[in-house]
C-alpha cells in the first residue's frame, strides 16, 4: 500500500498486476448531497467515483422511460424507415427480416416479427447460419426472400456494411436497423437507422440494435395511430412495454454502455419480466429450476448464453423460435435443446482456451497485443476465446480460426482500455488486408484470405506503440471489513444498478483478511470464507481461477493475511440468501 498524495492511496502489489486506487472522498460535498438527495454515503461515493456530478444525480437515478425516451425521429432516416414500414403494413406487403445470430440480433428479430405479424399475415424471418451463411445478409438469403415475393427487407443488428450485396437487389427496398460502426456509404439503402452512422447526431450511439428496433416500433406505432389504422381495423394498439424485458436482455448480453436510455431499458425491463413473462424465457428458467425474480446477472450469465448457443454451435434460428412461440411444449423442447448446446459450447470453449493459453505462453510476450490462429477452433467460440484471453492477459486479442475453409480465415477480436478495435478493423479493410469485418470499440469480427494473414499480423504488431498495456488502474469505492457487510448493505448497492459497461460494478478492498475453508468447485472455481481480525466472516468465491496466478496464490497462501479486491453479491440457494464477495484480485501484505 502506497500513499502517493494527500488524497490517493494505492495498492500496487496485485497478483494480476493491477494498481488499486482509492481517492479520499470530499466529505463536505458528500454531506451536502446526503442532505439534498437523502442518499446513503456509499451510494454517493459510488456515483462520484463514476464522474456523476451533483447536478446529474437526479437524472441518472431516474430510470423512467417517460423522462428518458427521446422522439425516435432524432435518429437519422427514422422518418423514412417509419413511412416505408408503415405503408408496408397498410398495404399488407410481404416483409422479410434478416437478423444476426447473437442475442441482440435474435431479440431484435423476435420483437420486430411479433409486432409486424400482428398486422401482416406474411412476415418471413431469416437468421443466417454462422458457418454456412456468415454474418448478415447474403445473395442466397436475399434470393430466397425475393422468390417469396418479399418487397421490403429489414435487417436488424446487421446490414450496415452490406451495401455491395444489397445494391445488386434494387427491386427490393432495404431498411437497415443497426448499431455497428459503419465503414461505407448509406446511400444505397432505402433507409439506414443507426446511431453510429458518421452523420447521425442523436448521441444515441450507446444503444444496442434491440434499442434501435424498439424506438422504430414506437415511431411505427405512432404512424399507424395517426393513419387511423387501429380504428379502421378495429384492433387495439400494441402494448410496446411487453417488449421491454427482451430489450433489457439484449442490452445486457451485448455489453453496451449502461447509460441514458439503456438504463431505463434494463431497469424497467427487469421489473416487467414477471408481468410480461415470455414463454421461451420461462421454459429456460423452468428447465433450470429457477422461479425467483429475473436479475441482471441472470440476463448476462444464465439466459443470454443459452439463447446464444444456437447461433454459436447449433441451429441459428433456435433462439428466435424460443422467443416467438406461444406453445409451451415447443418452448420447453427448444429450451432443452439450447441448454444441451450451451453445455457443448462450454466444453468447446474451455478446451480451446487451454490450447490458446499454451500457444501464447510458448510465444513471445513482448508485444502489446495477442494474435493466435488454429484450425481446431470452432467458429462459434472464437469470440469467447478472445474475450477470455483478453481478460486473462489484459491485452487486445485477435483469435483466428482456419477451420472449414482453407483459403479464408475467420477472426474475432476484443479490446481493453481506449484501444478501438472496430476502427482498426475498418482501417485493415480499407488497406485491402481483410475481406470484410465490423464491430465497435471493444469487439469486432472479420474475414481474411489465408495468403493475407502474415501481412495482417505485421499490420497489427505495428500498432504496438498505440496500445498502453501498463498496469491497469482500478478505481476502488472503499475499504470494508467482513463485519460491515450484510444483506441490506448489498441491496442498497444493487438498487443503484444496472451496472455494466461504462457504469462498472462497485469494487471494495477487504484488507488483512484470512482465508478459511477453501474448496475447489467443478475443477475451476475456488470457494472459501474470508475472516477479519475480529473473526467476522464473509463468504467468497473466485470464478474460473484454479489454473490462473490468482487461484494458485489463493491456494498457496491459505490462512495468511491478504488484501482482497472484489464485488459484493447476494448468493441465493433455495430460500437461503447470504452475502458473498466475488474475488477479482488480491495483493500481498
Amino acid at each position: 500500500m502506497n500513499k502517493t498524495s494527500s488524497s490517493i492511496i494505492e495498492f500496487k502489489d496485485s497478483i494480476i498486476g493491477n494498481t488499486w486506487e482509492i481517492s479520499d472522498p470530499n466529505y463536505q460535498l458528500i454531506e451536502k448531497i446526503k442532505k439534498d438527495y437523502l442518499l446513503d454515503e456509499i451510494i454517493i461515493r459510488i456515483l462520484l467515483n463514476r464522474n456523476i456530478s451533483e447536478d446529474e444525480i437526479n437524472g441518472f437515478l431516474d430510470q423512467s422511460l417517460k423522462n428518458n425516451m427521446p422522439d425516435p425521429n432524432i435518429l437519422m432516416d427514422m422518418e423514412k424507415a417509419t413511412f416505408r414500414i408503415g405503408n408496408a403494413i397498410l398495404n399488407n406487403e410481404i416483409i422479410g427480416i434478416i437478423g444476426d445470430y447473437d442475442v441482440d440480433g435474435i431479440v431484435s428479430s423476435s420483437i420486430l416479427y411479433t409486432f409486424l405479424s400482428r398486422f401482416n399475415k406474411d412476415v418471413i424471418v431469416k437468421i443466417p447460419d454462422r458457418i454456412k451463411d456468415g454474418y448478415g445478409p447474403n445473395k442466397k438469403i436475399i434470393k430466397e426472400l425475393e422468390d417469396k415475393d418479399v418487397t421490403l427487407i429489414i435487417t436488424v443488428d446487421c446490414g450496415a456494411n452490406s451495401s455491395e450485396i444489397i445494391n445488386n437487389n434494387s427491386s427490393i427496398d432495404f431498411i437497415i436497423l443497426d448499431h455497428h460502426q459503419v465503414n461505407e456509404s448509406s446511400s444505397k439503402f432505402f433507409a439506414h437507422v443507426n446511431p453510429n452512422r458518421v452523420d447521425d447526431l442523436s448521441g444515441m450511439g450507446y444503444l444496442a440494435a434491440s434499442g434501435v428496433v424498439f424506438l422504430t416500433l414506437v415511431s411505427i406505432n405512432r404512424f399507424l395511430r395517426q393513419s387511423n389504422f387501429f380504428k379502421k381495423m378495429d384492433i387495439k394498439e400494441f402494448d410496446l412495454l411487453t417488449f421491454l424485458p427482451l430489450v433489457s436482455l439484449a442490452t445486457v448480453a451485448d455489453v453496451v454502455p449502461q447509460l441514458g436510455l439503456n438504463r431505463s431499458f434494463v431497469g424497467q425491463g427487469l421489473k416487467l419480466f414477471n408481468k410480461y413473462m415470455n414463454i421461451g424465457i420461462n421454459a429456460i428458467n423452468k428447465l433450470n429450476n429457477k422461479d425467483d425474480q429475473v436479475s441482471y446477472s441472470d440476463l448476462g450469465y444464465f439466459i443470454g448464453p443459452r439463447i446464444n448457443a444456437g447461433g454459436r454451435i447449433g441451429k441459428s434460428d433456435l433462439g428466435f423460435k424460443l422467443l416467438t412461440t406461444d406453445k409451451t411444449q415447443l418452448a420447453e423442447e427448444v429450451a432443452e435443446e439450447l441448454d444441451k448446446l450451451n453445455s457443448e459450447r462450454k466444453f468447446l470453449e474451455d478446451k480451446s482456451i487451454e490450447e490458446a493459453v499454451v500457444m501464447y505462453e510458448n510465444s513471445s510476450k513482448n508485444n502489446s497485443l495477442i494474435i493466435l490462429e488454429s484450425n481446431n477452433w470452432h467458429l462459434g467460440v472464437i469470440g469467447l476465446i478472445s474475450s477470455r484471453i483478453t481478460n486473462r492477459y489484459q491485452k487486445p486479442s485477435f483469435i483466428i480460426s482456419s477451420q472449414n475453409k482453407e483459403d479464408i480465415y475467420t477472426g474475432s477480436a476484443r479490446s481493453v482500455g481506449d484501444f478501438n478495435i472496430g476502427k482498426l478493423v475498418e482501417e485493415a479493410i480499407s488497406l485491402g488486408l481483410l475481406i470484410s469485418g465490423g464491430g465497435h470499440k471493444m469487439a469486432a469480427g472479420f474475414k481474411i484470405y489465408a495468403d493475407k494473414f502474415e501481412e495482417f499480423r505485421v499490420f497489427l504488431f505495428n500498432q504496438n506503440k498505440s496500445i498502453n498495456n501498463s498496469n491497469k488502474i482500478l478505481k476502488v469505492d472503499g475499504l470494508l471489513m467482513a463485519s460491515a457487510v450484510n444483506i441490506d448493505f448489498i441491496k442498497k448497492i444493487q438498487n443503484l444498478g444496472p451496472y455494466g459497461n461504462s457504469f462498472e460494478e462497485p469494487l471494495f478492498i477487504f484488507p488483512s483478511h484470512k482465508i478459511k475453508n477453501l474448496i475447489i468447485l467443478k475443477n475451476q472455481h475456488l470457494k472459501f470464507i474470508i475472516q477479519d481480525e475480529n473473526n467476522y466472516k464473509l463468504d467468497a468465491i473466485s470464478f474460473r481461477s484454479l489454473d490462473l496466478p490468482l487461484g494458485k496464490f489463493l491456494i498457496e497462501n491459505s490462512y495468511k493475511k491478504i488484501n482482497f479486491l472484489g464485488r459484493l453479491s447476494l448468493n441465493t440457494w433455495g430460500t437461503n440468501t447470504k452475502p458473498q464477495l466475488i474475488i477479482d484480485d488480491v495483493s500481498i501484505i
